[in-house]
């Protein structure tokens, strides 16, 4: 029995491509694990919201060597796994209002680390991109 009727949630039937399913969970998967190697290296230079106030120290290192965002990167890969998984055009609407958000966050927070960290993270900017750096 299904609870929620496809119509009501616009959601897609691609239930022939099972693939998709997969590689979703791979996207899921990927974007779970890389959320936690991001919160494990900020150690104790995690916070919420910026307070210009808080000086915390600059991570370069672990993950941040390869993304200056990769917690906001895990959840963009986390959340377009779960639209391969249940693809619907709410969720790529939502999905995409997210990214925006995201950006805008990450376009503040980058005003604030050059505030506290100056040269520091302009030289951490030219080494790693916003999102990924591949070598």
């Amino acid at each position: 029995m299904t609870i929620l009727e496809p119509k009501w949630i616009i959601e897609f039937d691609l239930t022939q491509y099972s693939q998709l399913k997969i590689i979703g969970l791979v996207f899921v998967s990927v974007g779970f694990i890389l959320g936690i190697l991001a919160l494990i290296a900020m150690k104790n230079s995690w916070r919420v919201g910026i307070r210009y106030d808080q000086k915390t120290d600059l991570v370069t290192t672990g993950i941040y060597s390869v993304s200056r965002n990769p917690y906001f990167l895990s959840y963009n890969i986390l959340i377009f796994g779960y639209i391969l998984i249940f693809p619907s055009s709410i969720l790529m609407v939502l999905y995409l209002m997210l990214v925006v958000v995201f950006h805008k966050m990450i376009l503040e927070e980058e005003k604030y680390l050059l505030s506290v960290h100056n040269t520091a993270y302009m030289d951490y900017k030219r080494k790693v991109n916003r999102y990924l750096t591949i070598k």
